[in-house]
């Protein structure tokens, strides 16, 4: 009996070690680097970004010439002339004609040269597109992260609050019950404990759909257990002078992503409109052909003269063998309107284009005045709080000993206990908004952002 009892405290211990073992600790690195590996639109961007690398290559391999091979066997049936036999022939005749051939375009108005401009343009958008879409996600999950954290706090200073209240309340039943204190008293307080208990069930369900959104941002189970750790803050660093407006606001427009990238796709609108352009100018090429001719006839033998009508297969590819160079232009005389159309289409991309440069320089130039104005907020904020928290702490401990002793009535003491709180809230707030806006502002004035 005590073996198996033994072992089933083993068991027990080994699957409870295994659980708490299951559990994922996530910090803020850990976040961002989850997310940025599972992110499905920032690996469509990447992939984006590889059509983009395919198309630069194919437009330098457009100014190579092509080379391709050829070979057919064909059957004759019925009268013709034989130009490899040059006879007139009525037999069923087996012919066949290999050859190699290339062709190269020697000039297109230059638009081997724009299209190039243009593909190196857009791979820099796409480049750009993809490190865009990365601290987009960064921005998200520090968001979702500081404010699960947020989350823990305040229900931190919750559950004091329900433990100081539920000390308190255990103190008022026993001076109730020695005939010291009153019943008034004691319901005062288990009103406001059940109230506090409600604020703390409300808070706890806030932190499970704020967890749901950060797991969600990370593409995570959301049914594995996971914990997030605390964010270690460093308090000498929350009230570091922050550079001048314009500083930030010019490092943010230099490094942004979005804005660079804005910048090349516009760029590439104005080598496709030069492209679109070129389609009206002529095109010239060259072409070269070798090959060679075999006729199951035979074929006359350029040395002799004579017809060899049981000529071989190589025999006839040397008889026949031939060079042919062709100079070709095409020049576009009426084409339905199509280089029309393409011209005013390139014409209204690059607008738009430049449109879109223009509304990334708001976007970003908004974000950050926003982020810093809040920031700056954040810390007088935090200043007023701390100061604030200091007196309301010592107001709170005064009406608490006079509340003990029976100097103040409840309602007193209650309205200190929730100034302290809201102090409380209010520094913790301004604490994490502080750091928020911070890494914010660090990722935006960064020239390259973190990656997995």
């Amino acid at each position: 009996m005590r073996t198996f009892l033994f072992a089933l405290c083993t068991v027990i211990a080994g699957a409870a070690y295994s659980q708490e073992q299951d559990v994922v600790e996530l910090g803020l690195d850990d976040c961002i680097n989850t997310a940025l590996e599972r992110n499905i639109t920032l690996k469509q961007t990447r992939n984006n970004q590889l059509i983009a690398e395919s198309n630069r290559f194919q437009s330098i391999m457009n100014f190579f010439p092509t080379l391709s091979a050829g070979i057919n066997y064909d059957y004759f049936f019925g009268n013709f002339f034989d130009t490899n036999a040059a006879r007139q022939v009525s037999e069923t005749t087996n012919s066949s004609n290999p050859n190699l051939s290339s062709r190269v375009v020697l000039f297109n108005g230059f638009s081997n040269h724009f299209l190039l401009k243009q593909r190196k343009n857009e791979l820099d958008a796409a480049i750009q597109t993809t490190e865009s879409t990365k601290r987009n996600i960064e921005s998200l999950i520090l968001g979702s992260y500081l404010t699960v954290i947020l989350d823990k706090e305040n229900i931190k200073i919750a559950r004091e609050r329900v433990d100081l209240l539920e000390a308190q309340l255990d103190r008022e039943k026993k001076r109730e019950s020695v005939g010291v204190g009153s019943l008034e008293s004691v319901y005062n307080f288990q009103g406001q404990l059940a109230n506090q208990k409600l604020t703390l069930n409300n808070l706890e369900n806030t932190l499970q759909r704020d967890l749901l959104t950060l797991f969600q941002a990370m593409a995570l189970d959301p049914n594995e257990e996971y914990e997030v750790l605390a964010y270690q803050v460093n308090e000498e660093d929350l009230l570091l002078d922050v550079a001048s407006f314009d500083e930030v606001l010019e490092e943010s427009l230099s490094n942004s992503p979005a804005l660079m990238a804005a910048r090349s796709s516009f760029n590439a609108s104005k080598y496709r409109l030069k492209s679109a352009r070129a389609q009206r100018l002529p095109t010239i090429s060259a072409t070269g052909v070798i090959g060679s001719n075999y006729s199951s006839n035979g074929a006359r033998n350029p040395s002799t003269g004579e017809v060899e009508a049981n000529a071989t297969f190589f025999d006839q590819m040397d008889y026949n063998s031939f060079e042919y160079l062709n100079f070709s232009m095409n020049i576009p005389i009426f084409t339905r309107f199509q280089t029309t159309n393409a011209v005013q289409t390139a014409k209204v991309n690059m607008i738009n284009a430049e449109l879109d440069v223009a509304q990334a320089l708001v976007n970003v130039t908004n974000t950050v005045q926003s982020v810093y104005l809040d920031l700056v907020t954040a810390q007088q904020t935090y200043r007023s709080a701390k100061e604030n928290l200091e007196a309301t702490s010592q107001t709170f401990e005064f009406m608490k000993k006079r509340f003990e002793t029976g100097n103040t009535d409840f309602y007193t003491y209650l309205e200190s206990l929730n100034n302290k709180n809201r102090a409380e809230l209010e520094l913790v707030n301004a604490k994490y908004s502080i750091v928020f806006r911070q890494k914010i502002l660090e990722l935006y004035r960064s020239s390259q952002s973190s990656e997995n």
